[in-house]
């Protein structure tokens, strides 16, 4: 599997058993007119290995995307996910991309270290249903 991914794809990785997480992949799936998102659990053996081969560190407190060949985390894969998705998404990106970097890692890494407090953990990764199945690695 980790042979067909390629600079071109979009690949985000999320912390499976978080529930914050899982609604906002839902919440992209739904919002991805072009299918141009995978999804991988931080938990999974595909991420495992990528990220390994790439030498990419990961501590379950951070969104990765994987786009263009690069790797974005915290506030900034949230931005370019957002940008990708269009629409009211691509202008809620660029007002959101105004704030300080600081300012937006600040905010996003206080919503994930409170993430379980605020929004509860699940007890195993999701599953996908069958329409989407195929975008998770």
């Amino acid at each position: 599997m980790v042979d067909q991914v390629n600079d071109a794809s979009n690949i985000i990785f999320f912390d499976g058993v978080c529930n914050l997480c899982n609604f906002w992949v839902n919440h992209v799936i739904k919002n991805d007119a072009d299918a141009a998102f995978y999804f991988s659990s931080l938990q999974s053996d595909f991420a495992a290995s990528f990220l390994e081969e790439k030498g990419i560190r990961h501590d379950f407190e951070t969104i990765i995307l994987y786009s263009e060949g690069r790797f974005l985390t915290e506030s900034d894969a949230v931005v370019t996910i957002l940008s990708k998705n269009g629409g009211v998404y691509r202008l809620l990106s660029k007002l959101i991309g105004l704030m300080p970097l600081g300012l937006r890692n600040g905010l996003y890494r206080y919503i994930a270290k409170n993430r379980f407090r605020f929004f509860g953990k699940r007890d195993r990764c999701m599953v996908p249903g069958e329409e989407v199945k195929k975008r998770f690695l």
